[in-house]
This record gives structure tokens, C-alpha cells and sequence, in this order.
């Protein structure tokens, strides 16, 4: 082999081996710039603590929302999950449905807090390491959009709750005389389901309250059940399971049985009543009467006494009469002479 040939072979081969270094290290640096690229855009997005999405960059494809619906019940502690990464900044922003809007904030960098929400809202612990939210007593008024963001290294992740409050009822069965049993949820939020375990004739109504909640009554025909009892079945969003209520219909066909014979002993009373009192009015207008009434006849020894008795009476006046005719005569005659 002569000189120039093993010259040209090893420049060959330095050359190539030249060659496939420098496109190497060109792939490490890119790699390494396009991570540093990410991680910087991220950081600086949630350090703004902007409302908008993110913009469409690299960063959109590292970046994840997840939207979620949650259901809290009025004045019971609720907890909503944020991911739980090594992030450099957490951001919970809260949306309501009455139009206001508030964050709470924290950046490892500083191991700083930010916030402008009420104290109702807070972080379940400490920020650094659980960045769930608590809401310490969820009312109607809480309801709305719940964001959690979280800022790491490969991008960013996002969850979405769209909160809603729901109010359990009160739930009543009771049996009136009349024979209808009603079974009532009263004040729920949403309005409760009220079914019958037994077959027969029902009317279900609802009625919409000042504070959003809802009263459903159900009433059930009991006059043409043979069952011993009848069963109320009540379901709603904030149980995990449906209540069921039952009453015996025994104790109340007495009762109703007994409240008519009550109604059917007053009305005799009040009949027997009033023909006593008819009695006694017809007998002393009748003795009383007798005695007044000048139409009555009397018998002829009646009028006879009377009539002597008014004789007597009369007898001094006629004597005075005629002791004073006599007088007036001899005075006449005295002045004659």
C-alpha cells in the first residue's frame, strides 16, 4: 500500500467519526434548550396568575385539563383534589355562579401565600405538600366553577369542578282520618323522589320555596288498600341511600273508628238536648198560659164569688152616696122655709 493511499484512509475515517460527534452533541443541546424553553414558559404563565388558557406552544402539549363535576352538601365540610406533582406553583381560582371570583396562590420558590378569598375556603394542609381545597362549610351561594393549576417541570395540569350544594329534606309520613296517608320531603335541594312500595292511588305535588329549595308532598289513598301498612320510599343526591318510611293503617282505622263514634254519641247528645229543653218550653207555656189567658172559660162558681167580692167593695161608696143625697135634700128644704 503506498503512503498516499493509507493517507487517504485515515482522513476518510476521521472525517466520519468527526462527523457523527458533532451531530450528537447538536441533539443533546436541542433537547436539553427545548426543556429549559418548557419549564420557563410554564413558570412564567401561573406567575402571572392569568385567567386565559394557555397559549399555543410547545407548552400545550405537556399540558392537561381534566374537568370534573362535584356535589357538596349545605354546611357539611367538602375537600376538592388538585394533582398532587412537585410543582413550582399552585393556583386554585374560584369562579361563582352570584358573578364574584377569588384565588388562593403558592410559590415554592418563596414558600409564599397568596390570597383573596373568604376564610371559608383554605388549603386542606400545608401547601408544599397537599394543595387540595377545603371548603369549611359549603352554603348555596358557594356554588360555581372550582380551577385548580399546577405549575411543574413538564408543563402544566389543570382541573375543573363545577361545584354544586345540595340540601337533604326533611321527610314526614303521617295518616290522617279522612283515609289518605302523606308522605312529604320538605326543603330539599334538588326536589327528592317519593315513590309508594304498594300499588294504589296517589297524587304527588311540588312547590318551589324563596330559597331555591324544594318541597314535594305525596298523598296516598288509603280507603281502598287491604294492606296492614303503607310504605314511603324517599330518594335524593345527597344520600347514599334512599329513605324509607312505614306506618301501621291498624292504629289509625281505630282511631278513625273512634272518632266516629265520638262525632255519633255528641250528635245524640245534642239531639236529646235539644228535645228536652223543646219539653220544658212547651210545658211552661202550657201551665203558664192557663193561669194568664182571659180566653180560658171559667165555671159559674168562679164568676159568682167574683162578683160578690166586687159587690162589697162597692157597698161603702153607695151608703156615702145616699147619706149625702139626704143631706143636700134637707139643706134644700131648710132654705125653702
Amino acid at each position: 500500500m503506498t503512503p498516499k493511499l493509507v493517507i487517504y484512509f485515515i482522513m476518510m475515517y476521521w472525517g466520519a467519526f468527526a462527523l457523527i460527534a458533532t451531530t450528537v452533541a447538536m441533539a443533546t443541546m436541542g433537547s436539553s434548550l427545548e426543556k429549559k424553553a418548557i419549564y420557563n414558559n410554564s413558570t412564567q404563565h401561573y406567575f402571572n396568575i392569568s385567567p386565559r388558557a394557555t397559549t399555543e406552544t410547545k407548552l400545550t402539549s405537556q399540558s392537561a385539563e381534566v374537568q370534573l363535576t362535584k356535589s357538596a352538601v349545605v354546611s357539611t365540610p367538602a375537600v376538592l383534589d388538585c394533582p398532587q406533582h412537585s410543582y413550582v406553583l399552585a393556583v386554585w381560582r374560584i369562579y361563582l355562579k352570584n358573578g364574584t371570583s377569588c384565588y388562593i396562590s403558592y410559590k415554592r420558590e418563596t414558600n409564599s401565600t397568596e390570597r383573596n378569598c373568604s376564610k371559608n375556603m383554605n388549603w386542606v394542609s400545608r401547601p408544599d405538600q397537599i394543595s387540595a381545597l377545603r371548603l369549611k362549610s359549603p352554603e348555596f351561594s358557594s356554588e360555581g366553577i372550582y380551577m385548580c393549576s399546577i405549575a411543574y417541570a413538564r408543563g402544566t395540569f389543570i382541573y375543573k369542578y363545577n361545584l354544586t350544594v345540595l340540601a337533604p329534606p326533611e321527610v314526614t309520613l303521617t295518616h290522617t282520618i279522612n283515609g289518605t296517608a302523606v308522605c312529604k320531603a320538605a326543603a330539599g335541594k334538588p326536589a327528592a323522589q317519593i315513590s309508594w312500595a304498594q300499588r294504589g292511588d296517589y297524587d304527588t305535588m311540588k312547590e318551589t320555596l324563596h330559597n331555591g329549595t324544594e318541597t314535594v308532598t305525596s298523598i296516598y289513598n288509603t280507603t281502598n288498600t287491604n294492606e296492614d301498612e303503607v310504605v314511603c320510599i324517599i330518594s335524593h343526591p345527597a344520600w347514599k341511600d334512599a329513605r324509607i318510611l312505614n306506618i301501621s293503617l291498624d292504629r289509625y282505622n281505630e282511631r278513625r273508628k273512634d272518632a266516629t263514634m265520638k262525632i255519633l254519641y255528641s250528635s245524640l247528645a245534642g239531639l236529646l238536648g235539644i228535645l228536652v229543653l223543646s219539653l220544658f218550653i212547651y210545658a211552661w207555656r202550657f201551665f203558664y198560659g192557663r193561669q194568664t189567658d182571659p180566653t180560658i172559660m171559667k165555671s159559674p162558681e168562679t164568676i159568682s164569688a167574683r162578683q160578690s167580692i166586687q159587690d162589697n167593695e162597692l157597698e161603702p161608696y153607695a151608703t156615702f152616696v145616699q147619706v149625702e143625697n139626704m143631706i143636700y135634700d134637707k139643706t134644700g128644704d131648710f132654705v125653702q122655709a
